[in-house]
C-alpha cells in the first residue's frame, strides 16, 4: 500500500486519535493475561516466530493467553490496534514510523526480526550492476522500507533519481506477473520474494540491504496499564524465536501451511531467513527484542525520508517515542530464565 498525506484516513488515523479505544484486558479462569496480537504470514522469521507462539505452550508458560488474528499486512495490523480489536502487533519499521508521524498512540516496543530488501534485475535484462540501470525504470511499491533502500542504492552508484533512473509505483501482484513474464528490467522487493525469484532463475540481485526490520508496536494505553504483561509477552516472544532458531524444519513447515507462503519452497524460506542473525542463534542470550540505537537511527532516517517524499505529514520524534525500557527488562528475564527448548510442548492440530 502506498501511503501519502492525503490517504492517511485509510489507516484509520481518525480512529487512532480517539480516546478510549483500548478495552481492558480480562483474565481467564487460569488467571492468564490475554494479549491480542495482530500479525501477517508474509515476512520471514517474523512469521515463523508467531507460528511458534501459536503452536506451542510457550506463551502459556509465561502466563499469557495469546489471541492471534491473522491480518493482511502492516497497515491492517496498525488499523486493528487503532480500532481496539488488538493490543499490539508486528509491522515493518516504516509502518511503525508512519503511525508515529500520524501522532497515533501506537509506538514501537520491541525489535522482532531483520530481513533483506534489494534491487533485482530480470534475467532477460542482461544487467549486472546498479550503474547499468541508467536510463531504466525500477518498479516496486512506494511507501515501504525497500523503496528507501532502493533509492539509497541508486544514489550510491552515482545515479540521480528522476534523471538517470525513474521509479515506477506498482502493486505486488502486478509486479510478480511482470517479473514472471520478463516484461521489466529491474524492480525492488523484500524477502522471501527476492529469494524466490532468484531460486526460480527469473532475477538476480544487484543491490542488497539487510537493515530493514519488523518491530512490535503496541497501544500506549496497553503499555501504561499492563507493563508487566507486556514484559512477560516479550520474554515469551524471545523464547519462541529461539525455539524457531533451533527447529527450522518445523517452524518453516508452519510458515508454509498458510498463504501466501504455501507455494514457497522450504530451501527458499531457509535462505531468506538466514539474513537474520537470530535465525542462527546458538544460545538464548543471542536473542534480543530491544530496539538497538542503530535501529532507532534507521527509523529516524526513515522519518526524514518519508517526509521529504511526501509520504508522511511530519517528521516523528522517533527517539522520544520508541519504548525500550520494557523490552530491556524482558531481555534480562530471558537470559535469567533458563529456557530449555526441549521442554516445549506442541499443541495438537
Amino acid at each position: 500500500m502506498s501511503i501519502n498525506r492525503r490517504n492517511f484516513n485509510q489507516l484509520g488515523i481518525a480512529g487512532v486519535l480517539m480516546s478510549g479505544i483500548a478495552p481492558a484486558l480480562v483474565r481467564s479462569a487460569q488467571s492468564m493475561d490475554t494479549v491480542r496480537f495482530g500479525w501477517s504470514n508474509t515476512v520471514i522469521v517474523s512469521a515463523q516466530t508467531m507460528h511458534v507462539l501459536k503452536n506451542t505452550d510457550i506463551a502459556e508458560r509465561n502466563g499469557i493467553k495469546l489471541e492471534q488474528p491473522l491480518l493482511m499486512n502492516s497497515p491492517a495490523v496498525s488499523e486493528a490496534i487503532a480500532s481496539g480489536s488488538t493490543d499490539m502487533g508486528t509491522v515493518s519499521d516504516f509502518s511503525s514510523v508512519t503511525m508515529m508521524a500520524a501522532g497515533a498512540p501506537i509506538v514501537p516496543v520491541a525489535h522482532q526480526s531483520s530481513f533483506r530488501s534489494g534491487i533485482m534485475v530480470t534475467k532477460k535484462s542482461g544487467i549486472k550492476s546498479v550503474a547499468e540501470l541508467k536510463g531504466k525504470q525500477i518498479y516496486g511499491t512506494f511507501g515501504i522500507t525497500a523503496y528507501l533502500n532502493a533509492q539509497e542504492a541508486v544514489r550510491k552508484a552515482g545515479l540521480t533519481v528522476g534523471r538517470d533512473v525513474n521509479f515506477v509505483n506498482i502493486n505486488t501482484p502486478e509486479l510478480t506477473d511482470a517479473v514472471r513474464a520478463q516484461r521489466i528490467d529491474a524492480f525492488f522487493m523484500w524477502d522471501p520474494w527476492l529469494a524466490l525469484f532468484e531460486d526460480a532463475g527469473l532475477a538476480s540481485p544487484v543491490a542488497e540491504n539487510t537493515s530493514p526490520a519488523m518491530v512490535l508496536q503496541a497501544h500506549t494505553r496497553f503499555i501504561k496499564e499492563k507493563p508487566e504483561v507486556l514484559r512477560r509477552f516479550l520474554k515469551a516472544h524471545n523464547e519462541a524465536l529461539f525455539w524457531a532458531s533451533q527447529n527450522h524444519t518445523q517452524a518453516n513447515a508452519w510458515f508454509r501451511s498458510l498463504e501466501p507462503a504455501k507455494s514457497i519452497p522450504e530451501n527458499v524460506i531457509e535462505k531468506a531467513s538466514g539474513f537474520d542473525p537470530q535465525w542462527s542463534a546458538r544460545k538464548i542470550a543471542d536473542v534480543s527484542c530491544t530496539i538497538k540505537p542503530e535501529g532507532i537511527a534507521s527509523m529516524e532516517k526513515m522519518g526524514q525520508w518519508g517526509f521529504g517524499e511526501k509520504l508522511l505529514p511530519k517528521v516523528p520524534e522517533v527517539a522520544k517515542l520508541v519504548n525500550t525500557e520494557i523490552s530491556a527488562k524482558a531481555d534480562q528475564d530471558t537470559k535469567a530464565g533458563g529456557f530449555d527448548p526441549a521442554t516445549v510442548k506442541l499443541k495438537s492440530a
